[in-house]
């Protein structure tokens, strides 16, 4: 098995540019015309999101009446037309009317379907067939949700979903990875019975070139429902996100505030700072609300009128602040606080929504090519994993499925910090919501990205310019943007094209930085080219490295240092980091290897972390945590990780331990209660108390260069005696 599989892997990681640099053999059924559901408008206040007609809301868990939709469901699978899937929406209505047939209807009896469990998949591993269904869920909704307005939010459904509520069409979703919401008032029923039926279609890889990820993806396509589904109550005037974009002393917080009432009121906002404190009985806990301390006093308590609202409305407001003596966050102290906003229309506080944040800041020191987190030289010693149970082990196997439970989520990451990792590589694709909302509160940085892997510059420019990566950044970004420990934002992974490659990284770095900006952005590019220039429009160089693993000749810490300097040599100001390392382990003979590979490489790398002298390298992530299943031919389970199904440590796992010990981050305390001092800043003030410090930065220098040139004219003009 290790032959084939380095056979396999040979032809894919050397061979891929040519073998599938004529992707037009790829049968596509057609070029999609499915155009994405997410942009950006111009509103009073600055530029909103809107998916779907709706402004993009927080996915939060918030204190609002909310039907929980996950659980039992029923499942019709079907062989779906994907070329049908992917069609104009205008255009194809009526055959995806026509194919969804009665299944919508109030008394179809779908009691014949199989059930199936949401949020999960239908098609657990080694089940390759089902590719595509209807799901159906009735359920009761009680009479206080009359005369309030509803959204319908998924936290992820895998690939393209349609969704019909009570047989009214809601619209679509493209994208498995990250979340969407739906707006159901006007289908939604109170004091009723109503059902809810998605049609789900997830395009086998590699039978299309213009869906993301396309094909040759090294691990499971899980189809269909991954997410949470949930209803929300909103009343006419409702909070609908708000953004912490961190600084050292303070943050800028953007609100957004939605009015769709028929009257018109007389809004106002109420922003709360609060302490919060993690501890054991709330770290799991995904309500930001259960992170305030029983006896806190908020930090900053101010209020701000938006003046009169009517009609549908959406202004952005702008509240920023400034603390002293605050926490930062860091992996050491994974310092957390709450930010509650209350809309309040005509007198009455009519909603809350609470988020937490953590300040921080990373970047590159421009003195050299080192990660700074919080004005700190820093290197991370990380893994990567994919997002998959590992238990109830079979045969020796993980158990298979997208991780949906907090609690399979928190084991994961408990694993991470078990060999003294700080940084974890979480996939080749947005992960579960909740994944980095338990990394804030246990101090792992996170690199997030979007799932560009191994793609080729036909179908760089074909995914590109139907825009559905920039899709899935924005959703990503959107999702987790008050999220500290995401420190770094991947667009690409071992893809192949040169100016098609670095014409996408240099267009998703640019919308990263227009929604964000508080992320260092990279890719993963092939260490079989350490020269390759795509990542000169990134903050760092990301490579993954197999000498004499997958190619190379044989295992040698020459071959190793010389790719390193060469990348050096090609990005001398930024920060290299290694996004992957690493060796199989299906028998005990390749657990001797793969340790072998382990203590070959850290020799090579930590001498070159950027925390040494003359050091470049910012980060050094094993491949991976945790084994995993895959769809690679020839190949049913990934053999890479650390840890065995079972959660036994193999010896390259030991090893790691130790070697990441002396540089990882000390132990976050058990419980944590951050504090300071906040002041509203006005909108716009912040730069304002900026100008004087620029100023007289630029005047005293001036003043001291006057001072000297006339003293200097003085000694020149004094006799020779």
């Amino acid at each position: 098995m290790p032959k084939f599989r380095l056979a396999v892997t040979l032809a894919t990681c050397l061979a891929l540019p040519l073998a599938l640099g004529a992707c037009s053999l790829i049968p596509s059924g057609g070029h999609a015309d499915l155009a994405p559901t997410l942009s950006f408008q111009d509103e009073p206040g600055g530029p909103v999101a809107f998916q779907s007609g709706q402004p993009v809301p927080t996915f939060d868990r918030q204190p609002r009446l909310r039907a929980e939709l996950d659980g039992v469901w029923r499942f019709d699978p079907q062989a779906l037309d994907t070329g049908l899937s992917l069609t104009n929406r205008n255009s194809a209505m009526k055959a995806l009317q026509a194919e969804l047939g009665d299944r919508a209807g109030a008394f179809y009896d779908s009691s014949g379907w199989p059930v199936i469990q949401v949020p999960g998949t239908f098609n657990p591993p080694p089940d390759r067939s089902t590719t595509g269904g209807f799901y159906r869920v009735d359920f009761f909704v009680p009479p206080e949700w009359s005369h309030t307005y509803s959204l319908l939010k998924f936290g992820a459904v895998r690939y393209i979903a349609d969704v019909w509520l009570n047989g009214h069409y809601l619209g679509y979703h493209e994208g498995g990875d990250t979340p969407f919401a739906l707006d159901a008032t006007g289908s939604l029923v109170a004091d009723a019975y109503n059902n809810l039926v998605v049609r789900v279609d997830n395009p086998v890889w590699g039978t299309r070139d213009d869906i993301v990820p396309w094909g040759l993806a090294d691990w499971w396509n899980y189809g269909g429902i991954v997410g949470d589904v949930w209803l929300e109550a909103l009343p006419s005037t409702s909070v609908v996100r708000a953004d912490v974009t961190p600084h050292l002393d303070g943050a800028d917080v953007s609100v957004v505030v939605q009015h769709r009432g028929k009257e018109a009121v007389n809004a106002a906002l109420e922003v709360r700072l609060w302490p919060a404190q993690v501890n054991a009985t709330n770290r799991l806990n995904p309500d930001a609300a259960s992170l305030i301390p029983t006896d806190a006093q908020p930090l900053l308590d101010r209020q701000a009128g938006l003046g009169e609202m009517s009609g549908f409305a959406v202004i952005r407001v702008a509240a920023p602040f400034s603390i002293r003596s605050a926490d930062l966050w860091s992996p050491s102290l994974p310092a957390l606080y709450v930010l509650q906003v209350t809309v309040i229309a005509d007198h009455e506080r009519v909603d809350d929504i609470y988020t937490t944040f953590g300040l921080r800041q990373v970047k590159v020191d421009s003195t050299g090519p080192r990660i700074l987190l919080n004005g700190d030289p820093i290197v991370f010693n990380g893994v990567a994993l994919h997002e998959e149970r590992q238990t109830p082990v079979r045969e020796g196997a993980p158990g298979g499925g997208p991780l949906i439970s907090v609690a399979e989520i928190a084991s994961v990451l408990a694993r991470a910090a078990g060999v003294h990792a700080d940084l974890v590589r979480v996939d080749h694709h947005p992960p579960n919501q909740m994944l980095p909302v338990l990394a804030d509160r246990l101090g792992l940085a996170l690199w997030e990205e979007v799932p560009l892997y191994h793609y080729t510059p036909q179908t760089f420019s074909i995914a590109m310019d139907r825009g559905i990566p920039q899709q899935m950044l924005a959703e990503m970004d959107l999702r987790d943007f008050n999220r500290p420990s995401v420190l770094f934002h991947g667009f690409a992974n071992e893809s192949a094209g040169s100016s098609e490659r670095a014409s996408a990284m240099k267009t998703l770095h640019a919308l990263d930085r227009r929604i964000d900006g508080t992320r260092l952005t990279g890719q993963a590019a092939y260490g079989t080219d350490p020269g390759d220039p795509t990542s000169a429009a990134l903050d760092v160089a990301g490579y993954t490295l197999y000498y004499g693993v997958l190619y190379g000749g044989r295992l040698s810490g020459v071959a190793i240092q010389s790719a390193l300097m060469q990348a050096h040599r090609t990005f001398p100001r930024k920060p290299i980091m290694v996004m992957e390392y690493g060796h199989w382990a299906d028998n005990r003979a390749d657990e001797s290897q793969q340790l072998r590979v382990f203590n070959t490489y850290y020799a090579q790398l930590s001498p070159a972390f950027d925390t040494e002298v003359g050091g470049f390298v910012g980060a050094a992530l094993w491949w991976t945590l945790d084994d995993y299943w895959t769809q690679r031919p020839g190949l049913s389970v990934e053999t890479f990780g650390l840890y065995r199904p079972d959660g036994t440590l193999r010896p390259a796992g030991v090893a790691a331990g130790r070697a990441f010990a002396p540089t990882g981050p000390s132990t976050p305390p058990t419980s944590l209660r951050t504090s300071g001092v906040a002041v509203p800043i006005e909108p716009g003030e912040r730069q304002g108390r900026l100008l004087p410090y620029i100023a007289y930065g630029f005047a005293l220098p001036a003043v001291v260069l006057v001072v000297a040139i006339f003293v200097l004219s003085r000694v020149r003009r004094r006799p020779a005696w």
